[in-house]
């Protein structure tokens, strides 16, 4: 579709005229790679550009904005997911001494301005109508901590038992534009998460599905408990203040053949939190009691804690 526009100006400066297209989008796309061995992790991330129109797109450069865009757009239609194909890790060289076909059109490196990265496209290229053109980006320097994560609110004295949730710890030498994530194991499929905007050296956490070989069993028991009035305005008004001591026993197993790390999180709701007493590593942050621990293959390990939370 072209469209004229004519209209007359009088200035002697330069007159620039833009406008908005709701057809063209892009999200990246990434897939980590994490191994047994020593070999290190790898992140391959590529543009999955949209043309949502209904004609052919011609593009000679463009810049691919990363970050958080506010635009007054509306109307605007969210494709579908495609499909995942296996992307290698590089592309294959010509043979010496021979023509080979030149090289795909790629991203440039993400320059950051006033908040957003800017990642350039230098080269031509064309998308048909209601068509997705995978580009690839740049290829990260990333460590990746495995572990599993054992996070949950504190509701009261009772028994609890669960599975700790398969959790990593992603951190990159450069920023990277929130996208859909597909994490493979030894080139095995095992998870996908959305990652968020994260800025370089920054590190950022999640979990992919429970563990069914970590497994938790809590015993909570109410110790004491007095009500209060407590003012809490110049105006004399007063409110009810609950204070509740428990001792919490917390039993861990590992059932794997191997090692595994385990983090601890029991977080609370109140006015206030105190850690009283721990019989291991128990630590208070805030409104959370914390703790890690390293269980060998199939050992058990029982720990408790003692705390205070006024509701």
């Amino acid at each position: 579709t072209k469209y004229y526009v004519n209209f007359t100006y009088d200035t002697s400066d330069a007159v620039y005229l833009s406008y908005l297209r709701s057809n063209l989008n892009w999200k990246t796309r990434y897939q980590l790679n994490l191994f047994e061995n020593v070999k290190p992790a790898t992140l391959i991330a590529m543009a999955d550009i949209r043309n949502d129109g209904q004609s052919k797109v011609d593009i000679e450069s463009a810049e691919l904005l990363g970050g958080d865009i506010n635009l007054q757009m509306y109307g605007v239609s969210q494709y579908m997911p495609t499909s995942y194909a296996k992307v290698s890790d590089s592309y294959s060289e010509a043979a010496g001494g021979m023509a080979g076909p030149p090289p795909p059109p790629s991203v440039g490196q993400g320059e950051e301005v006033s908040g957003l990265y800017v990642f350039a496209i230098s080269e031509p290229i064309s998308i048909d109508a209601k068509t997705n053109y995978l580009l690839p980006m740049f290829r990260p320097r990333v460590t990746v901590e495995r572990y599993a994560s054992i996070s949950k609110y504190f509701y009261g004295a009772g028994n609890v038992n669960g599975k700790a949730e398969r959790a990593y710890r992603l951190s990159s030498d450069r920023f990277l534009s929130s996208g859909n994530c597909i994490i493979r194991e030894s080139d095995r499929l095992v998870g996908e998460t959305s990652l968020p905007d994260i800025a370089a050296k920054n590190k950022h956490e999640f979990s992919v599905g429970k563990d069914a070989d970590i497994v938790y069993k809590e015993n909570a028991t109410l110790v004491s408990s007095y009500t209060t009035n407590v003012t809490t305005s110049h105006y004399g008004v007063k409110q009810t203040r609950t204070q509740s001591t428990y001792d919490l026993a917390l039993t861990l197993k590992n059932y794997k053949n191997r090692p595994v790390k385990i983090e601890y999180q029991q977080r609370f709701h109140g006015q206030s939190l105190k850690l009283i007493k721990s019989t291991t590593n128990f630590t208070q942050d805030g409104s959370t009691i914390k703790a890690t621990f390293t269980l060998a293959s199939d050992e058990e390990k029982t720990t408790s804690y003692k705390f205070e939370v006024v509701n």
